[in-house]
């Protein structure tokens, strides 16, 4: 009995040491689903969120990533600030927001989230079609003009800019989806519909090979209002040629499309997919995914701009790629 007693104990240690020798950040043994906050199913943050997805899930051993289906960027902070989703895409702007309550974030100052990395800049396109006699945006006072389903990103940074040169209240602003927005030009129920994203758009080629299309500049004085109100936002020069249309670089304003996280994910669980994403291979993936991927840096001069703390897997990396000293 007293020999039973001894290798049972000894079992018992041993088991112990064996518990002792593993640990959360293990490869062999860590483990973590994760849902990344995208867009609409038909917009270029999904697609992008998908590329992420399949390469961090598929690279990552012990991880998965989801991309979800959100309204844009305002409902993915919200869906982090709720606990409803761990990560996702959003703009300086709404980052910035909502880690103050401002904005569309009046009465939810949430403090959780953390900067992961910027992903690329967009741009804020104002879209009308040749046959309609609008030429500059003067013109569309008093026009029927979509600006985006409210809640997301494009509807955000559309307010503040039409807000701070003065035409939000001149205009009849209309929330149309972006699908609903191109067909109801087309259609002739509205006169121009505004939308953000990395060009080439697909939506704006799709318009553009049925109905002759026609994007408006933002003069400088406008861009430089918009910026003096909005310092976390920037300028953007649609390259000649990405749209037919397009016959010569057109100046406009953008944002910045940057990835963040919970707080509370994992220190491992950035580490790991900055360092998959960041790699020669997972760049070269990404960006034939979509090719604004080749602009993915880590963004520091951004996130100093809008305040925002990088996750401490985020400064991890960032120090071993020395990035950060």
């Amino acid at each position: 009995m007293k020999k039973f007693s001894i290798i049972t104990t000894s079992l018992i240690l041993l088991a112990a040491l064996l518990v002792g020798c593993s640990t959360p950040g293990d490869p062999t043994d860590r483990k973590a689903d994760v849902s990344f906050a995208t867009s609409g199913q038909g917009g270029t943050f999904y697609v992008a969120g998908s590329g992420i997805a399949a390469l961090t899930t598929n690279e990552i051993q012990g991880l998965s990533v989801t991309a979800e289906v959100t309204k844009g960027v305002v409902e993915n902070v919200r869906l982090m600030a709720s606990g409803e989703t761990e990560m996702g895409f959003a703009y300086g702007s709404t980052a910035y927001n909502i880690q103050r309550g401002l904005a569309e974030f009046n009465g939810q100052k949430y403090e959780g989230l953390r900067a992961v990395a910027n992903i690329h800049d967009g741009a804020l396109n104002f879209v009308t079609l040749e046959k309609y006699a609008i030429f500059t945006l003067d013109d569309l006072i008093g026009k029927k003009v979509s600006i985006g389903p409210k809640g997301s990103g494009s509807a955000s940074v559309a307010t503040e800019f039409l807000t701070s040169v003065g035409l939000f209240d001149k205009i009849n602003i209309e929330y149309l989806s972006f699908d609903d927005s191109a067909s109801s030009l087309r259609d002739g129920h509205i006169d121009a519909f505004i939308i953000g994203g990395t060009s080439p758009i697909p939506a704006l080629i799709e318009l553009e090979a049925s109905h002759p299309m026609r994007l408006l500049a933002v003069d400088q004085a406008r861009v430089d209002k918009f910026l003096t109100d909005y310092p976390y936002h920037v300028s953007y020069t649609v390259p000649t040629g990405v749209y037919t249309s397009v016959k010569q670089p057109l100046l406009t304003v953008g944002y910045s499309v940057i990835w963040v996280a919970n707080d509370d994910v994992p220190e491992w669980v950035i580490y790991e997919m900055l360092k998959t994403m960041f790699s020669d291979s997972g760049r070269t993936y990404l960006a034939n995914v979509q090719a604004a991927f080749k602009e993915m840096s880590p963004g520091l001069d951004r996130f100093e701009k809008i305040a925002l703390p990088l996750h401490p897997g985020a400064v991890k990396f960032y120090k071993e790629a020395g990035f950060i000293k």
